[in-house]
């Protein structure tokens, strides 16, 4: 073999070796560039469900239902919320809505972290003031479930 056989036979596999490397640089890239698409969809995805749940709630009927459980003082009875109808009413409604919000929480549909920068505040404000009506309902029923999302 002469010296420009070899020389010719070593540039043919360094060719060889470029394109391999090159095609799994390329796959490489792909993969990474995937990788990272998906991330960006999914958090659009969770961006748009916190949009969508937020959008479900703030109602009108959400914030004068809101207005009158922000408004109960400290020391109020259930028998008290029962006894006026539209208090009662309110509750209910928040409760229902804050047991929706808190399942879809819990399923992952709306990422919690966009819940309490929506609506933390609000949220724990109704929980305070409710809190004692919550335990009532569920001795009442007989079951620490009842609403447990909310909670």
């Amino acid at each position: 073999m002469t010296s420009n056989e070899v020389i010719e036979q070593i540039a043919a596999v360094d060719l060889s070796t470029v394109a391999n490397i090159a095609t799994a640089l390329t796959v490489l890239t792909a993969v990474v560039f995937g990788l990272i698409e998906m991330r960006r969809a999914r958090e659009e995805r969770e961006e748009r469900a916190a949009f969508v749940a937020v959008q479900a709630i703030l109602t009108p009927a959400w914030m004068q239902s809101m207005t009158l459980v922000q408004a109960i003082s400290e020391g109020t009875t259930a028998l008290q919320i029962e006894a006026d109808p539209r208090l009662f009413q309110a509750v209910q409604s928040i409760a229902c809505i804050l047991k929706t919000l808190g399942y879809a929480v819990f399923a992952r549909m709306v990422p919690l972290n966009a819940v309490d920068e929506l609506l933390g505040g609000t949220v724990r404000i109704a929980w305070r003031n409710l809190h004692g009506y919550v335990e009532y309902e569920r001795e009442r029923a007989g079951s620490k479930k009842n609403w447990e999302w909310f909670q």
